[in-house]
């Protein structure tokens, strides 16, 4: 009996010990996903510390056929669909945000007023960002600010990788209409 309890004792603490080496490795990423997702710093958290509590009780389940990486962000992703679908009836979420200097990043120190205009462009690409369907957004945010591989992002959504490109292709036809637009609106 006792070498039974001292048995399941030394699994439970190489479970435990391998779940902080998960959280030391990984954490970071997972609450980038978290922000990105509810752009706020409590709720990313939450999500964080959700993100570990299911990966502990399905440690089990864990076959190693993904990586562990994939593994905890397909947590991760799920409780985010999750807290969107749980909160659709209430509010309207902000699910991301752009960063425009992931498509243009700063080379050098800008001027104010390029600063302002940057900003400006922040803004209006957030906003149609915001606009996309809940997984053409996690697909565009895993990809441009997680820097994904299509693999992997295929992987995690459980979505064929040409569902992946056609994602983005559309978000990125999307972008570029609806910017071409607001400049020439702006022009007049």
């Amino acid at each position: 009996m006792d070498s039974e309890r001292a048995g399941r004792s030394t699994g439970e603490e190489k479970h435990v010990a391998w779940l902080q080496r998960l959280y030391e490795e990984h954490r970071e990423r997972i609450y980038r996903i978290g922000l990105r997702y509810t752009q706020n710093s409590e709720e990313a958290q939450d999500i964080l510390q959700e993100t570990f509590v299911r990966a502990y009780r399905s440690l089990d389940r864990f076959r190693g056929e993904a990586q562990e990486s994939t593994w905890l962000t397909r947590i991760a992703i799920n409780i985010c669909l999750n807290l969107r679908r749980d909160r659709r009836h209430e509010r309207r979420l902000q699910d991301t945000s752009f960063d425009i200097d992931r498509l243009a990043p700063a080379s050098q120190a800008r001027s104010p007023e390029e600063e302002s205009v940057v900003e400006d462009l922040r803004g209006r690409v957030r906003k149609l960002v915001d606009e996309f369907p809940t997984r053409q957004r996690m697909v565009f945010v895993l990809k441009y600010y997680e820097n994904l591989k299509i693999r992997e992002i295929s992987v995690m959504l459980n979505i064929r990788e040409g569902t992946v490109k056609a994602f983005l292709n559309r978000s990125l036809k999307m972008l570029r209409q609806r910017m071409q637009v607001s400049s020439e609106e702006s022009d007049l």
